[in-house]
Protein backbone atom coordinates (compact mmCIF):
# COMPACT_ATOMS: atom_id res chain seq x y z
CA UNK A 1 0.00 0.00 0.00
CA UNK A 2 1.15 3.57 -0.90
CA UNK A 3 2.70 4.52 2.38
CA UNK A 4 2.52 8.44 1.36
CA UNK A 5 -0.97 8.86 2.76
CA UNK A 6 -0.61 6.37 6.27
CA UNK A 7 0.12 10.04 8.49
CA UNK A 8 -2.01 13.38 6.61
CA UNK A 9 -1.36 16.57 7.38
CA UNK A 10 -2.61 18.80 10.45
CA UNK A 11 -5.82 20.90 9.56
CA UNK A 12 -5.53 24.31 10.76
CA UNK A 13 -8.93 25.21 13.03
CA UNK A 14 -9.54 28.14 10.42
CA UNK A 15 -13.29 28.61 9.34
CA UNK A 16 -12.16 30.06 6.10
CA UNK A 17 -9.89 26.97 5.05
CA UNK A 18 -12.62 24.73 6.37
CA UNK A 19 -15.47 26.48 4.43
CA UNK A 20 -13.43 25.95 1.29
CA UNK A 21 -13.02 22.34 2.22
CA UNK A 22 -16.46 21.71 2.79
CA UNK A 23 -17.38 23.29 -0.96
CA UNK A 24 -15.01 20.59 -2.45
CA UNK A 25 -16.83 18.06 -0.40
CA UNK A 26 -20.03 18.70 -1.95
CA UNK A 27 -21.35 21.49 0.66
CA UNK A 28 -23.39 24.70 -0.52
CA UNK A 29 -21.83 26.65 1.75
CA UNK A 30 -24.68 29.52 0.90
CA UNK A 31 -26.59 27.64 2.84
CA UNK A 32 -24.24 25.89 5.96
CA UNK A 33 -20.73 26.93 7.21
CA UNK A 34 -18.35 27.02 10.05
CA UNK A 35 -18.45 29.90 11.81
CA UNK A 36 -16.47 30.69 14.76
CA UNK A 37 -17.93 31.27 18.56
CA UNK A 38 -15.91 34.01 19.43
CA UNK A 39 -17.45 33.84 23.33
CA UNK A 40 -18.80 31.16 25.03
CA UNK A 41 -21.78 34.16 26.55
CA UNK A 42 -24.93 33.16 25.47
CA UNK A 43 -25.50 36.05 23.31
CA UNK A 44 -22.94 35.50 21.10
CA UNK A 45 -24.01 32.14 20.57
CA UNK A 46 -24.85 31.22 16.74
CA UNK A 47 -28.86 30.15 16.10
CA UNK A 48 -29.42 27.13 14.02
CA UNK A 49 -26.81 25.32 14.56
CA UNK A 50 -26.50 21.23 14.08
CA UNK A 51 -23.16 20.70 15.04
CA UNK A 52 -19.80 21.76 15.90
CA UNK A 53 -16.07 21.43 15.53
CA UNK A 54 -14.34 21.75 18.75
CA UNK A 55 -10.20 21.52 18.75
CA UNK A 56 -7.87 21.25 22.04
CA UNK A 57 -4.53 20.68 22.62
CA UNK A 58 -3.54 16.95 23.13
CA UNK A 59 -3.06 17.50 26.31
CA UNK A 60 -1.54 14.65 28.29
CA UNK A 61 -3.83 16.28 31.71
CA UNK A 62 -7.15 15.79 29.39
CA UNK A 63 -6.35 12.44 27.49
CA UNK A 64 -5.66 11.00 31.07
CA UNK A 65 -8.95 12.16 32.46
CA UNK A 66 -10.82 10.53 30.02
CA UNK A 67 -8.55 7.23 30.55
CA UNK A 68 -9.74 7.28 34.33
CA UNK A 69 -13.48 8.03 33.54
CA UNK A 70 -13.17 4.09 31.80
CA UNK A 71 -16.74 2.73 30.79
CA UNK A 72 -18.39 5.43 32.91
CA UNK A 73 -18.16 8.17 29.73
CA UNK A 74 -19.86 5.65 27.18
CA UNK A 75 -22.74 4.48 29.55
CA UNK A 76 -26.01 6.25 27.71
CA UNK A 77 -27.12 4.56 24.88
CA UNK A 78 -25.96 5.74 21.53
CA UNK A 79 -28.79 5.81 18.62
CA UNK A 80 -28.88 3.31 16.20
CA UNK A 81 -29.18 5.64 13.44
CA UNK A 82 -25.73 7.41 14.36
CA UNK A 83 -22.73 7.40 12.10
CA UNK A 84 -19.27 7.18 13.82
CA UNK A 85 -16.30 6.37 12.53
CA UNK A 86 -12.53 5.32 14.16
CA UNK A 87 -9.98 6.99 13.32
CA UNK A 88 -6.32 5.42 12.10
CA UNK A 89 -4.32 8.09 10.36
CA UNK A 90 -2.58 10.47 12.20
CA UNK A 91 -3.59 13.68 11.59
CA UNK A 92 -6.79 12.75 9.66
CA UNK A 93 -8.57 14.00 12.96
CA UNK A 94 -10.17 17.51 11.10
CA UNK A 95 -11.25 15.28 8.32
CA UNK A 96 -12.98 12.29 10.36
CA UNK A 97 -14.66 15.35 12.37
CA UNK A 98 -16.41 16.93 8.84
CA UNK A 99 -17.89 13.97 7.69
CA UNK A 100 -18.77 13.04 11.35
CA UNK A 101 -21.41 16.43 10.89
CA UNK A 102 -22.49 16.21 7.73
CA UNK A 103 -22.93 12.26 8.00
CA UNK A 104 -24.94 13.24 10.60
CA UNK A 105 -27.27 15.97 9.20
CA UNK A 106 -30.99 15.52 9.78
CA UNK A 107 -33.05 14.63 6.46
CA UNK A 108 -34.83 17.99 6.18
CA UNK A 109 -31.59 19.84 5.56
CA UNK A 110 -29.80 17.42 3.36
CA UNK A 111 -30.46 19.71 0.78
CA UNK A 112 -27.11 21.55 1.79
CA UNK A 113 -24.91 18.64 0.19
CA UNK A 114 -25.12 18.28 -3.80
CA UNK A 115 -25.94 14.39 -4.06
CA UNK A 116 -23.46 13.47 -6.56
CA UNK A 117 -20.75 14.92 -4.53
CA UNK A 118 -17.78 13.00 -2.56
CA UNK A 119 -19.64 13.09 0.91
CA UNK A 120 -23.01 11.52 0.15
CA UNK A 121 -20.99 8.66 -1.62
CA UNK A 122 -18.95 7.95 0.82
CA UNK A 123 -21.63 7.86 3.60
CA UNK A 124 -23.51 5.69 1.17
CA UNK A 125 -20.40 3.34 0.19
CA UNK A 126 -19.79 3.13 3.77
CA UNK A 127 -23.14 2.77 5.57
CA UNK A 128 -23.11 -0.98 6.14
CA UNK A 129 -19.91 -0.77 7.34
CA UNK A 130 -18.55 -0.75 11.34
CA UNK A 131 -16.95 1.90 12.92
CA UNK A 132 -13.06 0.47 11.99
CA UNK A 133 -14.04 -1.15 8.51
CA UNK A 134 -15.06 2.83 7.68
CA UNK A 135 -11.68 4.26 8.95
CA UNK A 136 -9.65 1.69 6.50
CA UNK A 137 -11.89 2.92 3.68
CA UNK A 138 -11.20 6.60 4.56
CA UNK A 139 -7.40 5.82 4.55
CA UNK A 140 -7.48 4.07 0.94
CA UNK A 141 -10.38 6.07 -0.27
CA UNK A 142 -10.53 5.78 -4.21
CA UNK A 143 -13.38 8.26 -4.42
CA UNK A 144 -12.90 11.64 -6.03
CA UNK A 145 -13.69 14.95 -4.67
CA UNK A 146 -14.40 17.59 -7.24
CA UNK A 147 -13.62 21.00 -6.50
CA UNK A 148 -15.29 24.18 -7.09
CA UNK A 149 -13.05 25.36 -10.46
CA UNK A 150 -14.41 21.61 -11.69
CA UNK A 151 -10.85 19.87 -11.52
CA UNK A 152 -10.95 16.37 -10.08
CA UNK A 153 -8.40 14.91 -6.69
CA UNK A 154 -8.48 12.32 -4.07
CA UNK A 155 -9.90 12.94 -0.78
CA UNK A 156 -6.12 12.68 0.68
CA UNK A 157 -5.05 15.37 -1.80
CA UNK A 158 -8.44 17.67 -1.06
CA UNK A 159 -6.79 17.22 2.86
CA UNK A 160 -3.95 17.75 1.83
CA UNK A 161 -4.08 21.25 0.10
CA UNK A 162 -6.36 22.69 2.61
CA UNK A 163 -3.57 21.92 5.14
CA UNK A 164 -0.32 23.62 3.26
CA UNK A 165 -2.62 26.25 1.96
CA UNK A 166 -1.12 28.91 4.82
CA UNK A 167 2.61 26.97 5.46
CA UNK A 168 4.94 28.92 4.14
CA UNK A 169 7.10 26.03 2.95
CA UNK A 170 4.27 22.79 1.65
CA UNK A 171 6.87 20.24 2.15
CA UNK A 172 7.26 20.35 5.62
CA UNK A 173 6.25 17.43 7.77
CA UNK A 174 3.83 18.44 11.29
CA UNK A 175 2.84 16.89 13.98
CA UNK A 176 -0.01 17.95 15.31
CA UNK A 177 -0.57 19.43 18.85
CA UNK A 178 -4.19 19.49 19.01
CA UNK A 179 -7.15 17.11 18.23
CA UNK A 180 -10.21 17.64 16.17
CA UNK A 181 -13.92 16.73 17.41
CA UNK A 182 -16.90 16.53 16.73
CA UNK A 183 -20.53 17.36 18.13
CA UNK A 184 -23.89 16.45 16.97
CA UNK A 185 -27.42 16.90 18.04
CA UNK A 186 -29.18 14.14 17.00
CA UNK A 187 -32.59 12.68 17.52
CA UNK A 188 -32.69 15.41 20.23
CA UNK A 189 -29.26 14.21 22.13
CA UNK A 190 -26.16 16.19 21.96
CA UNK A 191 -23.33 13.22 21.04
CA UNK A 192 -19.61 13.95 20.64
CA UNK A 193 -17.85 11.83 17.91
CA UNK A 194 -13.85 11.29 18.29
CA UNK A 195 -12.28 8.79 16.23
CA UNK A 196 -9.69 7.99 19.24
CA UNK A 197 -12.29 7.09 21.86
CA UNK A 198 -13.68 3.69 22.05
CA UNK A 199 -17.32 4.69 20.54
CA UNK A 200 -19.29 7.94 20.54
CA UNK A 201 -20.29 9.83 23.67
CA UNK A 202 -23.90 11.02 24.50
CA UNK A 203 -23.90 13.60 27.08
CA UNK A 204 -27.36 14.95 27.44
CA UNK A 205 -30.58 15.77 26.26
CA UNK A 206 -31.65 19.21 24.88
CA UNK A 207 -33.82 21.18 22.82
CA UNK A 208 -32.27 21.94 19.11
CA UNK A 209 -32.01 25.70 20.17
CA UNK A 210 -30.06 24.48 23.61
CA UNK A 211 -27.41 22.85 21.41
CA UNK A 212 -24.31 24.95 21.39
CA UNK A 213 -24.81 26.15 25.29
CA UNK A 214 -25.36 22.40 26.17
CA UNK A 215 -21.48 21.59 23.88
CA UNK A 216 -19.85 24.77 25.76
CA UNK A 217 -20.96 23.40 28.86
CA UNK A 218 -19.43 20.07 27.94
CA UNK A 219 -16.45 21.82 26.13
CA UNK A 220 -15.79 23.48 29.47
CA UNK A 221 -16.11 20.56 31.75
CA UNK A 222 -14.45 18.03 30.61
CA UNK A 223 -11.63 19.51 28.13
CA UNK A 224 -11.00 23.23 29.20
CA UNK A 225 -11.75 22.98 33.10
CA UNK A 226 -9.01 19.61 32.64
CA UNK A 227 -5.90 21.54 31.75
CA UNK A 228 -6.12 25.13 32.69
CA UNK A 229 -2.17 25.92 31.46
CA UNK A 230 -3.46 25.15 28.03
CA UNK A 231 -5.18 28.13 26.01
CA UNK A 232 -5.55 26.40 22.50
CA UNK A 233 -9.11 25.93 22.44
CA UNK A 234 -11.52 26.57 19.74
CA UNK A 235 -14.76 25.98 18.94
CA UNK A 236 -16.76 26.08 15.33
CA UNK A 237 -20.13 25.85 14.84
CA UNK A 238 -21.81 24.13 11.23
CA UNK A 239 -24.63 26.66 11.13
CA UNK A 240 -27.36 26.41 8.44
CA UNK A 241 -28.76 29.39 7.14
CA UNK A 242 -25.75 31.34 7.06
CA UNK A 243 -25.64 33.96 4.46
Amino acid sequence: MDQKFENWLPLESNTILLNKYLVNLGVNTDFANFVDIVSFEPEFLIPGSLGALFVYPDSPAINNYFFEQGDKMFEKQIPESIYYMKQIAENACGTIAILHILANIPKEYQFIINEESFCPQFIQNTQNMTPEQRAEYLKNCKLEVKKKDGQVQSLQDAHKEVAQENLEDPNIELKAGHHFIAFVWHNGSVIELDGRKKAPINYVDCQQELFLEKVIEICQKHYIEKDLKEIGFNLMAFQIGFE
